[in-house]
């Protein structure tokens, strides 16, 4: 498995991303039947309660995910694997007050951001208008979306990162802007900074900025950056690539004392996106399932406790589920999903998952 940065074409459209390389032995080319994926859930899910929320019209897009076949020398034999690539970026967020969530749509040939109540009803308002978007965050007093959007063509576009009123007006504020990817914005619990990443050439440090002054901090290694709960922001879960090899796994970083503790880690799987649930006794991720003889490679969502242990396989569906996020009341998720689809179309779907929460469970500082 390896991470790089990557532009692709993938249906008709040119991305560029954090792409996550799965390695598993390969085997002789399986197909596998469209009942699997059109089935809106997996035998494994069984009595868990999932709700669509999104209808095919909103166009929800997802992860863009691809299969390729690489080689590498086990002892004095060459073997090949199948790998399976992902862009790690944000799909889905939710309002801290858990009346609505925003999605990125796509409307002619644009990625934008639109927003939906969890309750359904009305269409999805569309909420910039703007080219690539993707990678975005709420402000923890729910007024405000930061998002990161590609400027520039081909080779010369980058991506910088953007701040807009969740619910008036069209004035677009500009938050970080220079020669390399700013992405994955995330605002601190006390609204004063935003936390994103930065990609020089594949290689991504977590950085933070000051809203009122734009003083911009360098901490560490890193993407994806999830604030802890009740840290003083001090504490954040991000994804990081493995020192010497090509998996990714889950890391945290005290940006204030500069310890970093690795959490989540596995030789063979990758996972990214962490989120931390609203009581900060849970973490919730994307990670990577190895195909089997019924189902393909795939992403899944993966739930432990906030000390990175008693890991929870959340879906088995083998479509993909992923770019999960916590509902306020720490009992619900929702998610990213092309469940239901021959055709890999995306839609948000909500879980719960109190089944699967211990409640002995208690916050790690």
């Amino acid at each position: 498995m390896k991470s790089t940065n990557l532009k692709v074409i993938i249906n008709g459209f040119s991305i560029s991303f954090v792409m996550v390389f799965l390695a598993g032995c390969l085997t002789p080319q399986q197909f596998y039947s469209n009942d699997i994926f059109t089935t809106l859930t997996a035998p494994e899910e069984g009595g868990v309660n999932f709700t669509q929320l999104t209808k095919e019209s909103d166009i929800v897009e997802g992860p863009p995910t691809m299969l390729k076949t690489e080689s590498y020398a086990n002892g004095n034999t060459m073997v090949n694997t199948e790998v399976l690539m992902w862009n790690t970026a944000t799909y889905l967020a939710i309002s801290p007050d858990g009346k609505n969530f925003t999605f990125l749509g796509n409307n002619n040939n644009s990625s934008n951001l639109f927003i939906r109540s969890t309750e359904g009803g009305a269409a999805a308002i569309q909420r910039t208008f703007r080219n690539d978007v993707e990678d975005f965050s709420y402000s923890k007093d729910g007024k405000y979306l930061s998002f990161s959007d590609r400027v520039g063509v081909g080779s010369y576009s980058n991506l910088n990162i953007y701040m807009i009123d969740v619910n008036k007006g069209s004035a677009v504020r500009q938050i970080a802007s220079g020669n390399e990817d700013e992405q994955n914005p995330e605002f601190s619990d006390e609204g004063n900074l935003l936390f994103y990443s930065k990609n020089n050439n594949g290689n991504y440090t977590l950085w933070s900025q000051d809203l009122k002054s734009g003083l911009m901090t360098q901490y560490s290694e890193g993407f994806n950056p999830c604030i802890v709960p009740n840290t003083g922001s001090k504490q954040l879960f991000v994804t990081r690539r493995v020192k010497n090899s090509t998996r990714t796994e889950i890391w945290k970083v005290d940006v204030e004392t500069g310890s970093e503790t690795q959490y989540i880690t596995d030789s063979r799987r990758s996972f990214s996106s962490p989120k931390v649930s609203p009581n900060g006794k849970y973490l919730i991720c994307t990670g990577s399932t190895a195909k089997s003889n019924s189902r393909p490679s795939n992403l899944d969502l993966y739930l432990y406790k906030i000390d990175g242990t008693g890991e929870t396989q959340l879906t088995f569906h083998p479509g993909t589920d992923a770019s999960a996020v916590w509902a306020p009341d720490s009992k619900n998720i929702l998610f990213i999903s092309s469940r239901g689809s021959v055709t890999s179309k995306y839609n948000v779907w909500r879980m719960s998952v109190e089944q699967f929460l211990d409640e002995s469970s208690t916050p790690r500082k």
